[in-house]
């Protein structure tokens, strides 16, 4: 949470969004809490259960916001399951306004979470450096890297 740092005006997009559990943990920061989910059952989950996060269907490549919407978004242990990365990102690029922050968690390719996810999907983890590089050309500035368990990172960066 801390480094999302979500404060009480920001709009913020939780993509990947899963069940919802992260997007509702902001919740209690933000009142702007959106979650994209390509999984309908997932967001008919979330609408039940949290109903004060705004939960839609979408995918990262085509996110249905106008530019400039959004102060923060995040991409938790799902940037793998991205089937086009590099629109992805352009996408996030997009909806962020101007110094907006992106945090990214994943995996390094190589590690034991990686190779066991890669068992059962159609999966490609990039690493950490990989991103920096892709995040550059896309628009964004690395504010900082954070090395978590297991092989995994956190990457914080800004809309430039």
């Amino acid at each position: 949470m801390q480094i999302l740092s979500p404060a009480k005006d920001d709009v913020i997009l939780d993509v990947g969004a899963g069940t919802g559990v992260i997007a509702n943990e902001i919740t209690k920061y933000c009142d702007e809490v959106f979650a994209l989910e390509p999984n309908p059952k997932r967001v008919e989950f979330m609408k039940k259960k949290y109903p004060q996060v705004k939960a839609f269907i979408g995918t990262a490549e085509a996110i249905q916001f106008p530019e400039s919407y959004f102060t923060k978004a995040y991409v938790i242990s799902v940037l793998h399951h991205f089937e086009d990365k590099d629109t992805a990102l352009y996408e996030l690029c997009r909806v962020l306004k101007r110094n907006g922050v992106l945090v990214i968690r994943d995996s390094e390719p190589g590690t034991r979470v990686s190779k066991f996810e890669s068992l059962g999907a159609k999966v490609a983890f990039m690493s950490s450096e990989k991103l920096k590089e892709k995040l550059a050309e896309t628009g964004f500035e690395v504010i900082d890297m954070k090395k978590a368990g297991g092989g995994s990172y956190f990457l914080s960066s800004r809309k430039i």
